[in-house]
């Protein structure tokens, strides 16, 4: 549970600004406000940051969070498409599966040019090794939140499905 809520408090960090709170923040239930509070302590203490540190790394992450959005929606759904047509076996629509990959290449392209341009960004305020702990700590959240992503897709699938799907990530198959 604990885990959970760690991997929920680091989307929260990667997703929105860590300390930009205006008039919709005020909004927000209590316990959504105290776990970003924890986020961001988190985050400074992980990065041993200045306050005024993490307001730039607040405005960095907002510069880059609808692209990222986007990108993660365009990945989501390419993968999903990928998935439902190799469980068709030989009823799956070829044409339309290697659109989705060509998608798939396309995204990760879009993601290393979005992660260059934050390190840039990053670099103007943050050390080199407070760059890299922040990368760790996104990278460690990205596959934290794939995992419960496939353990939620699995949900809705048969038992012989689940399997399959299974032994295709086992032979190192990511669209799963």
């Amino acid at each position: 549970m604990r885990m959970r809520l760690l991997v929920l408090a680091l989307a929260c960090a990667v997703a929105a600004p860590l300390r930009a709170q205006d008039a919709a923040d005020d909004a927000q239930r209590p316990a959504v406000q105290a776990l970003q509070r924890r986020v961001y302590d988190v985050v400074q203490r992980t990065l041993s940051a200045t306050n005024d540190q993490m307001r730039q790394l607040g405005e960095v992450n907002h510069r880059y969070q609808e692209q990222r959005r986007e990108l993660n929606q365009k990945d989501r759904q390419a993968r999903q498409t990928i998935r439902a047509e190799v469980l068709r076996d030989s009823s799956a629509n070829e044409e339309l599966v290697s659109q989705m990959l060509d998608q798939l290449v396309e995204v990760q392209r879009r993601r290393l040019e979005i992660f260059t341009r934050e390190q840039h960004d990053l670099a103007k305020f943050l050390t080199p090794v407070q760059r890299a702990k922040y990368a760790t700590l996104q990278e460690g959240l990205r596959r934290k939140v794939e995992q419960l992503r496939q353990r939620r897709q699995e949900n809705g699938l048969t038992p012989q499905q689940r399997r399959r799907l299974r032994q295709m990530r086992r032979m190192g198959d990511t669209t799963g």
